[in-house]
């Protein structure tokens, strides 16, 4: 399966993201100010939730035919996912301490044991309840480890019964979470469930030729979504959050699909696969930020404050971004390329006279 550029969604990452911190900005610092709050109470989360899931399900496509034990299978796309994700939460959750602990001003003496209470959250476990952890020092980060453990859940599910799934289990978790609790994991379970079930209509779209009226139609629905977030960050939200995620879950698909001519525009943009990287480490610092600014300047009002979280998030972002490009990544890449270069030297080896 030929894997193909999806430029779309990148922009939107970061865009999503950068709505979501000035949320949090709203609900940690100024909830009790008479300010006029912009993007307020706006969740983003479940487009990313559900982005998730069309992409296990497309990982899960492209390994079914391979005879592997499900378990197995599970836990190999587990551990990709988990490597992908890991560094932007372990440099989200050491900044958050290093800050925090600096804003509590905490005695050097505590500072191990401190670390050794919270040992879980930097591992990346405690905030989907594996492990207790007295502190939370980067909350948001709960949702990542929250995206790896229902991924392991979810993958071994649909690779040992995927008609069973598709037909009976993704539905009444769909059903049963927002209903009965949308939110949390089982939120997360939900969505990534609904992006898997939509991963067939997706492809059906996106092999589908498309004339020109068909295009023209997806892109002013492309264009009302936008107009129609803008005025929710703005003007706050007119609607349950149900309807949100639905908006969100629509407007996903139609990035994926990727077949109208805003789609066009995008993938022109080299950049889009940039910010689309940076938006997961924007993600895993912002909360950090908004405490930090709020201690180093209490003075600061309410706009400016909106200005600098942006601005300091999107820099160290930009530093996590490439340490990890540079210095992480490389350790795994090294290995990969090491085993690509030895079977070509094997294969000729073998037909050498």
């Amino acid at each position: 399966m030929k894997k193909e550029k999806i430029s779309t969604i990148g922009l939107w990452s970061l865009i999503l993201v950068i709505v979501l911190g000035i949320t949090n900005l709203n609900n940690i610092i100024w909830q009790d100010s008479n300010e006029t709050l912009v993007f307020t109470g706006c969740n983003t989360l479940a487009f990313f939730f559900f982005l998730a899931g069309y992409f296990l399900m497309r990982h899960h496509k492209k390994n079914e035919a391979k005879k592997e034990d499900n378990a197995i299978k599970a836990w190999r796309f587990t551990k990709e996912r988990f490597s992908k994700l890991y560094p932007a939460v372990l440099g989200g959750v050491l900044f958050a301490f290093i800050a925090r602990n600096l804003m509590l001003k905490t005695n050097i003496t505590n500072i191990f044991s401190i670390f050794m209470d919270s040992l879980s959250e930097f591992l990346g476990i405690s905030p989907i309840g594996a492990v207790s952890s007295s502190v939370l020092w980067n909350e948001p980060l709960w949702y990542v480890s929250a995206i790896i453990i229902a991924g392991l859940v979810l993958y071994y599910i649909v690779s040992a019964k995927e008609d069973l799934f598709i037909g009976l289990i993704a539905p009444i978790v769909i059903l049963l979470t927002y209903t009965l609790m949308p939110y949390g994991f089982a939120l997360v379970l939900a969505a990534m469930s609904l992006g898997m079930l939509m991963y067939n209509v997706i492809e059906y779209f996106k092999e589908k030729e498309f004339s020109e009226i068909e295009m023209f139609c997806l892109s002013l629905l492309h264009i009302g979504i936008i107009m129609l977030l803008i005025y929710y960050g703005f003007k706050g939200i007119p609607w349950n959050n149900v309807t949100t995620d639905l908006i969100l879950y629509t407007f996903a698909t139609i990035l994926l699909i990727n077949k109208d001519y805003i789609a066009v525009l995008y993938n022109k943009s080299k950049i889009s696969d940039f910010l689309g990287k940076l938006s997961l480490y924007y993600f895993a610092t912002h909360v950090a930020f908004i405490y930090l600014l709020s201690w180093l300047f209490p003075e600061m009002g309410y706009h400016a404050s909106i200005i600098f979280n942006i601005l300091f998030s999107a820099c160290w972002a930009f530093i996590m971004l490439y340490v990890d490009e540079f210095v992480i990544t490389p350790i795994f890449r090294k290995t990969k390329e090491i085993k690509e270069e030895i079977k070509p030297k094997r294969g000729r080896k073998a037909t050498t006279k």
